[in-house]
């Protein structure tokens, strides 16, 4: 899956923002429509989603590709700025699972 997350921070489909204080954020639906990419900075991860339901399973976000598992407030704050672009892009409010 690292070589995959690897691919996709240089993907220049992922939708990206960047924020006034320097901070990057990438987005993308996957496949199907069953995982999403979401990146923070230099830092990616792959979570699972119903994008025809509008739902994250928030039980999927559980580390950055890579890195050690999340603790809780990561994971909340993690989950938040995903919502957050996810309902910039796709138009909708993800509701959490």
């Amino acid at each position: 899956m690292m070589e995959y997350t690897q691919k996709l921070l240089k993907d220049a489909t992922v939708d990206r923002f960047y924020t006034e204080n320097g901070n990057m954020y990438g987005i993308m639906v996957l496949g199907r429509g069953e995982n999403l990419f979401f990146q923070e900075n230099d830092k990616a991860l792959i979570c699972e989603i119903d994008a025809i339901d509008s739902i994250i399973y928030a039980k999927s976000i559980k580390s950055w590709d890579g890195e050690k598992k999340m603790n809780g407030a990561e994971k909340n704050r993690v989950l938040e700025l995903i919502k957050y672009y996810y309902k910039i892009v796709y138009k909708s409010n993800l509701q959490v699972a």
